[in-house]
């Protein structure tokens, strides 16, 4: 009866639902761009950018608006700008007074393909096929992502073959929805493949079968598919609305601290509020609880869920704080339905059920200056008590997180020149929980950061882009983190385990257990060729030392690869 009601509700709240847009990318072009803009017109973006991946409407609207307000602008700064308006030319309408400066400006041939192919294919730049109608709109695309390269210790080489396609439309300017089917076949790095064999998954997709070899051997080649879909409308003019199987980022950094996108996509519920200064979302997502053999198909692998809020609140014209409050909780196969409530803390909640549940909550704040700067931050809390806290002596259950980041745009005046600061540190048994249900975790993997906890880490980023095409970017990433040893206690790092197991209550710090401290030298250069079709070369170098020796390496790579609307995803750990 409770779900019937459920679906008939959902079925009436679609009816009344007005148009929205899909979503870019998280990691692509656009996210660069749309930092490079905030920071230099020195107001913040007429969305919040901290909820992630951003809206292609917002996108394209705030492209146009920062193009009114520049007296003039770099050609390389121009250029990006032309990248979004053909990236998302769905939103890109002639007859909308908004526009009219974009439309004085930009000729219609440079949104047009000068020869498309088949005279069908590549009618515009940025998309394979695309249907325009009064009532149903689609763009077409294929994603390629192919990759070759050598570990200097690992034999044989390294390669990704990656192929699929994506679709995405609307239906009446009311329903907008996305889909996309990827198929993978790897060899990853080492690191990878020891991660994936450590935790039944393959980071950012879960399941997956090993490619040329049977189930009991370990190979290092695996096979596995990656889908996305959802659909997309408003509520009411400042309701929006997504449902369907995705992942989200909440944060300006380069890692998150609340939730981040290391995992595999989830099924979800997301209500997104935009109003006066405030924005407030609320997702609702269905999780898979920490399993083992993940070939073992005889039964559905078990469920557990997660409700999580986020409320922004833009304090000045160059500056916003947010709260965040999620929960992680198992019923067998009920939701929690007073979890549902969109205005409420859920310790409030917690406590009037009597639940074992996982509760945290978080702040962010973001502010940019100068119009060359911005600084971020993110404080989450697990658990703590303040006067184990202030008595320095290793509590384990003081188990909070801390995000401290820094962005320079245009350095010493030097146009696209970039560099992205960023320090995090997590304290030992922080996501963790006693019970396997209420661990900050989906099919195997960290929903926030992707080392889990008991760490520090420092990045550096330094971008520069001399030339529209080019690309290049430098990456250094320091980290000191513990790990348990075979026959000890559970120490705080690994936050699959439980917290009933710990090696006692007190002298718990980063670190704690075997020490480890791996450097990471990462150099890119990627070429675009045309409109997402990208070339790529790659170096990368790691080298780890440990408390135990067996643990240390230094290890280097080399590849080349080519990407078509492919997204480059960094798998550090």
């Amino acid at each position: 009866m409770k779900r019937a009601v459920g679906l008939l509700t959902f079925l009436l709240i679609c009816i009344v639902l007005t148009g929205q847009s899909t979503l870019a990318p998280r990691g692509g072009d656009a996210d660069h761009i749309v930092d490079r803009m905030e920071i230099k017109s020195g107001d913040l973006a007429p969305f919040f950018t901290t909820a992630k991946p951003y809206n292609r409407k917002d996108i394209t609207h705030f492209a146009i608006q920062y193009q009114k307000q520049q007296a003039s602008l770099h050609k390389t700064d121009s250029l990006d700008l032309y990248y979004i308006y053909k990236d998302n030319n769905d939103w890109l309408k002639v007859n909308d007074p908004d526009q009219e400066y974009l439309d004085a400006n930009w000729e219609q041939r440079r949104i047009l393909s000068r020869k498309p192919f088949l005279k069908q294919l590549y009618k515009t730049p940025a998309n394979f096929l695309e249907l325009d109608s009064k009532y149903f709109n689609f763009r077409v695309n294929p994603v390629l992502n192919w990759a070759l390269g050598k570990q200097t210790d690992l034999n044989g080489i390294v390669f990704q073959n990656t192929r699929g396609f994506e679709l995405r439309g609307n239906i009446d300017d009311r329903i907008w929805f996305y889909t996309n089917i990827i198929e993978n076949q790897r060899r990853f790095p080492t690191h990878i493949s020891e991660s994936i064999v450590k935790f039944d998954a393959v980071p950012g997709s879960g399941f997956y079968k090993f490619y040329k070899s049977n189930y009991l051997d370990y190979s290092d080649d695996y096979d596995y598919l990656n889908a996305t879909g959802y659909f997309a409308a408003k509520v009411t003019k400042h309701i929006q609305l997504k449902f369907g199987h995705d992942r989200h980022f909440i944060g300006e950094g380069h890692r998150s601290l609340f939730l981040s996108d290391n995992s595999a996509n989830y099924f979800f519920l997301q209500l997104n509020t935009r109003v006066w200064k405030l924005n407030y979302q609320n997702t609702f997502m269905e999780l898979t609880r920490q399993f083992e053999n993940p070939f073992n198909q005889k039964q559905p692998y078990p469920k557990k869920y997660a409700a999580l809020h986020h409320l922004n609140y833009n304090i000045f014209k160059n500056c916003t704080i947010g709260i965040f409050e999620g929960i992680i909780f198992d019923r067998g196969s009920t939701f929690e339905l007073q979890y549902l409530n969109p205005i409420i803390f859920y310790r409030t909640v917690e406590q009037s059920v009597g639940s074992p549940d996982n509760a945290m909550l978080g702040g962010n704040l973001k502010y940019n200056f100068l119009k060359r700067f911005s600084i971020y931050g993110q404080l989450l809390l697990d658990e703590f008590f303040a006067r184990e806290l202030f008595a320095g002596n290793g509590w384990w259950a003081n188990k909070y997180g801390l995000q401290a980041g820094f962005k320079y745009i245009d350095i010493a005046g030097i146009n696209h020149l970039d560099m992205q600061l960023e320090y995090n540190r997590v304290r030992p048994f922080t996501y963790s929980h006693r019970t396997f249900d209420g661990n900050y975790t989906h099919f195997n993997q960290p929903l926030a950061h992707p080392l889990g906890a008991s760490f520090e880490e420092s990045i550096a980023i330094l971008r520069y882009q001399p030339i529209q095409p080019l690309q290049l970017e430098a990456r250094i990433v320091y980290t000191n983190y513990g790990v348990d040893s075979l026959s000890g206690p559970n120490q705080g790092n690994n936050i699959f385990l439980s917290t009933d197991d710990r090696g006692g209550d007190f002298d718990h710090s980063i670190g704690s257990g075997i020490g480890n401290q791996l450097l990471i030298a990462n150099f890119r250069a990627t070429y675009q060729v045309r409109h997402n079709v990208y070339l790529d070369l790659e170096y990368w170098m790691r080298r780890q030392t440990s408390d135990l020796a067996t643990r240390e390496y230094n290890r280097n790579y080399f590849g080349v690869g080519l990407r078509v609307n492919a997204v480059r995803r960094v798998l550090d750990y």
